[in-house]
Formats: C-alpha cells, structure tokens, sequence
C-alpha cells in the first residue's frame, strides 16, 4: 500500500464549503447529498519512456459523508476503482473540507492509501507509472470538485443585487 494527501484551494467561503460539495453529491446520487458516484476520465502519460505512452481509464470514485460528533468540518469516505477492472491503483481515503488563510477560501484535502495492481509485480509498477496515476487520478477529482464549488458561488454571487 502506498499513501498519498493532496490539497486545492477552494475560492468559497469555509462556512459554504459543506452545502456546496453536499449539492454537487446530491446532483451525482443520493438526493440527501450525502454520497455520489463520480465518473473520472483519466488520460496519463507515462514518465520517463522513450516513445510516449498514454494510459486511458474511466475511474468510479464514491463519496460519502462520514459523520462524526463533534466534527468542526466535514469528512467524506473515498473510493475509487476503474470502470472496467484492470491494472489501476484502488484508493480508499479521506476527503476533508480545511480552513484556509483567510475567510474567502477553503482546502480541499484528500488523503489515504491506495493499493498498487498486480500483487509483488505492482510495487515496480507503482514505482513506474502507478504512483503518477493515482497522484492524477486524485488532482483530477480535487480539480473538479473545486472548479464546480466556484462555479456554483460565483453563479450565486453574480445573482444577488448589487448595491445602488
């Protein structure tokens, strides 16, 4: 198993955070907005090869909210495998809304373990092209969810009226 966090900064304001990632679940799958099925594309070139290589997978993340008493900020449970079972990294983790430097901005943050493909074969694969892939599998996620909580707000923002 190999582990991995990444971060993204989010321009929305911490106390939306949690409604705005909720709707976007609730737009994927459950109407509660507390769990969804993400459909990732994820197009990786292969480091450090002569002729290049591109690996193509569609990737099923699943996000659910994992409640816990006392939680100053949300946490989700995530999942992902490929859509079609084949070499791919599974990942099992956390995706946490964070407090940024300032009031106008959140982080996105995504941490856990992911499990490289084909056995004692995939630690070298890992090395190889396995880390790469789950590294961009995570940014991709990350990307997306950030660039729909913006547009969301900024779509919110553009709404109200203005002053006189």
């Amino acid at each position: 198993m190999s582990h991995m966090k990444q971060r993204i900064t989010v321009t929305c304001p911490l106390a939306q955070g949690a409604k705005r990632l909720r709707s976007i679940l609730a737009e994927r799958g459950s109407a509660d907005g507390d769990s969804a099925k993400l459909d990732l594309r994820i197009a990786v070139s292969v480091p450090g090869l002569q002729t290049p290589l591109t690996i193509e997978r569609s990737v099923i993340a699943t996000i659910q909210h994992d409640r816990t008493p006392g939680d100053m900020t949300p946490r989700f449970k995530v999942q992902w495998a490929p859509e079609i079972p084949g070499p791919f990294p599974l990942f099992t983790g956390e995706l946490a809304i964070e407090a940024a430097d300032d009031y106008d901005t959140f982080t996105l943050s995504l941490t856990g373990d992911y499990t490289p493909p084909l056995g004692f074969v995939g630690k070298g694969f890992d090395i190889a092209v396995g880390n790469h892939i789950a590294q961009a599998t995570a940014s991709d996620l990350l990307h997306r969810l950030r660039d729909q909580i913006e547009r969301q707000f900024r779509a919110d923002e553009a709404r109200k009226p203005q002053p006189a």
